[in-house]
């Protein structure tokens, strides 16, 4: 696809071109996009590891806020109840994370990091630090700024949105069985 250069502000020329065509500038797509951009350069240093981004980002969530439970980590991590249990339990496998019964509540767990979980946080934090500023390297500091407060309007003003599941396909009803007469 031929690149496109980008609107000038009056009086200036295009900085650079881009290949994505005015038809797919809508929010949505560019959001998808963008996703694939952070999971693309986050798994570059979280695969060293063993881990995806989205467990790095349970790791870093439970070193912020010890002893969370999970109930509260899914809503933290936008996913549902079932994977959060399925994400620690690999976590857990792993040696990162202990949970434990919480005394108040003996149906909830608490999760808290151990101190190889730790240590890997503190080795990978200051690396995905760099990848997110290459991520955002088009933009100047200002940019970077502006751009991080306007994604977390548009989050947080389409919150009801933001839940787990949201978007898939509701799995296809199957057909009820006739039981044969008896």
């Amino acid at each position: 696809m031929p690149t496109r250069p980008s609107p000038a502000k009056p009086g200036k020329s295009p900085a650079h071109t881009t290949t994505v065509p005015p038809v797919h500038r809508v929010p949505a797509h560019l959001a998808r996009r963008f996703h694939q951009v952070c999971l693309g350069a986050l798994s570059e240093i979280t695969v060293t590891a063993d881990l995806t981004p989205l467990e790095y980002g349970a790791l870093a969530s439970i070193d912020d806020t010890p002893g969370i439970d999970q109930r509260r980590l899914a809503e933290r991590l936008a996913i549902d109840a079932v994977s959060t249990g399925q994400l620690l339990t690999r976590l857990e496998r792993q040696g990162w994370i202990d949970r434990t019964v919480d005394p108040d509540d003996r149906r909830a767990k608490r999760v808290t990091l151990t101190t190889a979980g730790l240590a890997l946080r503190s080795r990978l934090r200051p690396l995905l630090g760099r990848a997110h500023d290459r991520i955002l390297s088009g933009l100047s500091p200002d940019e970077r700024a502006q751009f991080i407060a306007l994604l977390t309007r548009v989050v947080e003003a389409n919150e009801p949105y933001a839940k787990p599941g949201n978007g898939r396909r509701q799995p296809a009803k199957r057909p009820r069985r006739k039981e044969p007469n008896a």
